[in-house]
């Protein structure tokens, strides 16, 4: 008997910046729209990109730290809205952060970029800590964000335009 493939559940993802944080380069990602329940790892600051005008990356994240940890999920459902808050260090001459951006003073478009590409399931791990975690499909694949419009200036680390 063939049974067609399961398509893919669909949602978006909307990116802002927030002005009102205590952190200076505060960007908020939030997921909205899903077609149908599924389980998600948690977005990464490193999901960010930086371009220029000519849509050319600008800079690539970097750390100093290697370091080991287990993978956050979450479960997006229908007509729900799930938002995270990401820390974004950018030029940031401390460098005791964990990821760090170096961009030049100008103008930037920002997006989020988010996949999924892992072929593995961790229903194992999920399994010990829900009962339902077998029954949520995994999301996999690549969505981006809306773009917006961030600059960089000598006296600041980076401002929404």
């Amino acid at each position: 008997m063939f049974l067609p493939p399961k398509q893919q559940i669909v949602m978006k993802i909307e990116l802002e910046h927030v002005n009102d944080s205590a952190t200076l380069n505060t960007f908020r990602v939030a997921f909205h729209s899903a077609s149908e329940r599924g389980l998600l790892p948690y977005p990464s600051v490193t999901g960010l990109t930086f371009t220029d005008s000519t849509g050319n990356a600008a800079a690539d994240w970097k750390t100093r730290y290697l370091v080991s940890q287990p993978l956050d999920d979450f479960v997006m459902s229908c007509g729900t809205r799930i938002a995270f808050d990401l820390h974004a260090n950018i030029n940031d001459v401390d460098k005791e952060h964990r990821w760090n951006i170096e961009l030049p003073v100008g103008s930037y478009n920002v997006r989020f970029d988010y996949a999924v590409e892992r072929e593995t399931d961790w229903y194992d791990f999920l399994a010990k800590r829900s009962r339902f975690a077998a029954a949520t499909p995994i999301w996999r694949g690549a969505i981006q964000s809306n773009t917006i419009q961030f600059s960089v200036s000598d006296s600041d680390s980076g401002r929404v335009k």
